[in-house]
């Protein structure tokens, strides 16, 4: 199967092109917001949120961004040791690369084109794609996404499912790209269970770990899609739709003593009935 793979460059998504490049011919890697970690590229990603979600909730935002990386997982490294093996900068890719700025510009989509993939993969990246684009692979492009779709659609879905103690929806989906924003038809998806010394503090962890579990059942469902040329998407009927964007500092506080308060009660409700089982028992 011919992939063109689409994502940041970094050491967790080489890992994954080079597993897929065991089974699968890579076509080229196209490495997404090479200017994010940039001033330019910051600069542009706040103006672009401001103007989409106002001044006030984007600075919540970027307050947590700060917390988060000054304090919440300071010491989500201890965990990336267990799996050294996707923080490994030596990866080096033998197929064409290139750096992408605008994926859906007029010259990255005449490129798809011109290689005639059979999917188009992508993972790890806040880059809607246009029709113009998905619609190229003959057998579709498909999305990793962390999380459990349609429940947790959009970004930091495992911060906000750990946050909103709905550990049932904390897992990944491999999902076909269509107009829908992480709406489209779900190839495979699977449930994570938290590890322990895993909880909220070690969240991208968990939500990087979700879909490393889930690989070897990913690659077996791309072999069964290269044999078929088709799947039977996974039913969601009956089922709740979320999407969340990025978790804003004032949310994390909110929920974070909404659940103090919940184990406080539980506890405080713990000991009154152990002390009422005490008075009970008959003297002796």
């Amino acid at each position: 199967m011919r992939i063109i793979f689409a994502g940041r460059d970094n050491s967790f998504n080489r890992k994954i092109i080079h597993d897929f490049s065991k089974e699968h011919e890579i076509v080229c890697c196209l490495f997404l917001e090479p200017e994010r970690v940039s001033w330019k590229g910051k600069r542009k990603m706040i103006m672009r949120r401001v103007k989409k979600y106002g001044l006030i909730k984007t600075l919540d935002q970027l307050a947590f961004h700060w917390f988060d990386r000054r304090f919440l997982r300071k010491n989500e490294a201890v965990f990336w040791k267990t799996r050294a093996e996707y923080c490994d900068p030596s990866i080096q890719l033998n197929y064409p690369v290139y750096q992408v700025n605008n994926i859906n510009n007029k010259e990255w989509v005449e490129l798809c084109r011109e290689l005639k993939p059979d999917i188009i993969l992508a993972t790890c990246s806040q880059v809607i794609f246009k029709p113009q684009l998905y619609t190229i692979p003959s057998l579709g492009t498909y999305i990793i996404h962390e999380g459990l779709t349609p429940e947790y659609k959009g970004l930091h879905t495992p911060l906000w499912a750990l946050m909103k103690k709905d550990f049932q929806h904390i897992g990944y989906t491999v999902l076909k790209a269509n107009e829908k924003i992480d709406g489209g038809e779900i190839l495979i998806q699977g449930t994570y269970s938290i590890q322990p010394g895993e909880s909220y503090r070690a969240w991208s962890w968990i939500g990087h770990n979700a879909i490393i579990a889930g690989l070897d059942d990913i690659r077996r469902c791309f072999r069964e899609l290269e044999k078929k040329k088709y799947f039977i998407p996974i039913s969601v009927e009956g089922r709740k739709s979320g999407y969340y964007t990025w978790i804003g500092l004032s949310n994390f506080i909110g929920l974070y003593l909404k659940n103090y308060r919940k184990e406080s009660s539980v506890k405080q409700s713990y000991a009154v009935d152990q002390v009422r089982s005490e008075l009970m028992e008959p003297a002796t």
